[in-house]
């Protein structure tokens, strides 16, 4: 017992490491497929147009890499369900995925067996084969061993779609073998679909009270989670934590969902948060030109939070839009980033016919101190809201130029108190730095 436990370990060990030769460690897919696509058509090319004992060698070689990509596969899915579980403390997005690379192995069972049987009989005459033998023949054979592994059309209808029949000894062992690792392998993605299937659904299922499972679920859990905070259905609470979990996670696929639940007011917050940690332009872009004002404003927002030139670009179409909730946060997501080239946007701004646009746009002259700027808050000095005014002249006492004494001056003689106050104490605070200065 101890031997064949040994055997098996031994095996899988085996198998482990060659699958490496195939590409199943590389986390790109596109370079992961690349490769494996790349060793099996040499397979193949040294099958077709090298010498038989060549090409025996390497059908193999493809055979048993068939069945290591399935063995590391396998392991893959192994260690997933540990993260999921909490037994491993890894990002499962760094893991390769599998699934797909899996699924082109088995589909190289089309051309490995039949050539393989091929092959075989041609250097040791394994088959009883009819006159008339093409490789349509050995095509036919390889899916009628295929057939035996879900049902033995021989035994039920006495059924065979080819002429070919069990001659020596060596011929029945192969077909054994193929037999066998055919099995194998429908048993073994059987049980990892369902596996994954259940890893997934339970980490979803707890998504709304524990984010950090959904999280260790990885990108392949954002469709269901997607499903889940759209359902309108489930507790407001747990959606918001469903959200997060899709914030955690950075999949793009669940940026669109995030842009939709915008809409909702109580999930507005949460999901406004999550696109900035995802980070995808092209559904904030999308989402900056929703019918709904309130998805509108909650994309210029993550848009100015994630600081980036092309996102002030875009922003510059939101400053016209119709809604003013969405001109007043665009301003605001323009200023973060205080770059002097979005100066004449903050201008654009102090034009505007609603008074909380005109504040925010002025808001965000704080962060400037060039000259351009300070004209800009000049100008607004003596904007017919007295609201805006006395934010212009607080904002003047950051520059400590002497172009700004004599709007200060006269802000002091304004008809709003507060105005006049507020011109004053930056009037005081300059002094204070001239002073400063000279000492």
């Amino acid at each position: 017992m101890r031997r064949v436990k040994h055997f098996f370990l031994t095996l899988d060990e085996y198998l482990a490491s060659y699958g490496r030769v195939f590409g199943v460690g590389i986390v790109n897919p596109i370079l992961r497929h690349a490769l494996f696509l790349t060793v099996y058509g040499v397979i193949y090319g040294l099958t077709i147009f090298g010498p038989p004992m060549v090409g025996f060698v390497a059908l193999w070689i493809g055979y048993i890499g068939v069945l290591a990509v399935g063995r590391a596969w396998a392991q893959n899915e192994s260690t997933r369900a540990k993260i999921a579980k909490k037994i491993e403390d890894l990002n499962p997005d760094n893991l390769p995925d599998l699934r797909i690379t899996a699924a082109l192995a088995a589909v190289q069972m089309i051309l490995l067996v039949p050539m393989l049987l091929q092959t075989s009989h041609a250097l040791f005459d394994l088959f009883d084969m009819p006159n008339n033998a093409t490789w349509k023949t050995w095509a036919l054979f390889a899916l009628d061993l295929l057939f035996r592994s879900f049902l033995d059309w021989s035994e039920v209808y006495e059924v065979h779609i080819s002429g070919v029949g069990l001659n020596a000894t060596g011929g029945r062992h192969l077909v054994m073998f193929i037999l066998l690792s055919i099995d194998y392998m429908i048993v073994q993605t059987v049980i990892r679909i369902v596996g994954i299937n259940q890893t997934i659904q339970e980490g979803v299922s707890v998504a709304g009270k524990d984010p950090e499972v959904a999280f260790r679920l990885g990108q392949r859990a954002t469709p269901r989670l997607a499903e889940m905070a759209s359902d309108d259905e489930i507790e407001i609470e747990a959606r918001i934590r469903v959200i997060e979990a899709l914030g955690m996670i950075g999949d793009n696929r669940g940026a669109n969902a995030l842009v939709e639940l915008l809409a909702n007011q109580q999930l507005h917050t949460s999901a406004t948060a999550s696109l900035v940690l995802i980070g995808h332009f092209d559904s904030l872009i999308a989402g900056i030109r929703h019918e709904n004002p309130l998805v509108r404003r909650g994309c210029v927002t993550a848009l100015g939070r994630l600081e980036d030139s092309i996102a002030n670009e875009i922003l510059a179409e939101a400053i016209n839009d119709k809604d003013p909730g969405v001109r007043k946060y665009a301003h605001q997501a323009i200023g973060r980033s205080a770059h002097p080239s979005d100066i004449p946007l903050l201008q654009f701004g102090l034009n505007d016919e609603d008074i909380e646009v005109r504040y925010s746009a002025l808001k965000q002259f704080s962060n400037f101190t060039s000259d351009r700027a300070m004209a800009a808050v000049l100008i607004a000095v003596e904007d017919k809201s007295a609201s805006i005014r006395r934010l212009a002249v607080e904002i003047l006492a950051r520059f400590p130029n002497p172009a700004v004494v004599p709007a200060l001056a006269k802000a002091m003689q304004d008809e709003d108190s507060e105005v006049a106050s507020a011109a004053k104490r930056s009037i005081e605070h300059l002094e204070s730095l001239v002073k400063g200065g000279a000492a």
